[in-house]
């Protein structure tokens, strides 16, 4: 029987936190991480369900798609999507804070004009992206629900790491120094056990 495959580009991206989920769900050999090239993609993208990445093909062979749905997928297998109503709910709302905080940055061809609205953008939406979130964190501790990790913690390490490793473009990673509390739970995630060992197994 085949194993599940994720694929997505050889980068940690909004793949980040799927990847960390699928790892604790299967191990290091219980699911093939699949990394692409951007040159390849050109030729993979018709043969995807919605012409993006991630996705992830089943065992059986279906392919699926959408990040979130995946995210929650894997955090169920996992054990790291709370069976509690309430902090499920809380869980949602920050995996889909932070996928709309990467989904509305503004793109532009031109480097001046990206370079500007992304400005716009950081005091803007992303602003308050990062002040709710800062809020559902100064709620609990040291973890979104509590003591666990989770997919939420997980999603906000997903954004939090691209603005800190500078990949994503024009925020500057000084950005993060604006919210306390999402700089301590990036390091409160970076240091847990989960993706200490993730991260001992993979490049990002």
């Amino acid at each position: 029987m085949s194993v599940p495959k994720l694929t997505y580009f050889d980068l940690a991206g909004r793949a980040l936190g799927l990847r960390i989920a699928m790892f604790k769900a299967f191990g290091k050999d219980g699911w093939k991480d699949e990394r692409i090239q951007f040159q390849d993609w050109k030729d993979l993208k018709p043969t995807t369900p919605l012409g993006c990445l991630p996705v992830l093909t089943l065992s059986d062979g279906k392919q699926m798609t959408q990040s979130e749905a995946l995210t929650r997928w894997a955090g169920k297998k996992s054990g790291l999507y709370p069976e509690d109503d309430d902090a499920a709910l809380i869980v949602d709302e920050v995996c889909a804070t932070a996928s709309e905080a990467i989904n509305k940055a503004p793109q532009s061809k031109d480097p001046e004009e990206k370079k500007k609205l992304r400005e716009e953008y950081a005091e803007g939406f992303l602003k308050t992206a990062f002040t709710m979130l800062s809020k559902r964190l100064d709620e609990s501790g040291p973890f979104l629900t509590g003591d666990d990790i989770s997919i939420g913690d997980l999603s906000i390490y997903m954004l939090t790491d691209m603005i800190a490793s500078g990949s994503f473009d024009y925020i500057d990673a000084k950005y993060l120094d604006n919210f306390p509390s999402i700089k301590t739970h990036q390091d409160n995630v970076k240091n847990s056990p989960l993706v200490t060992s993730y991260l001992a197994e993979y490049p990002n």
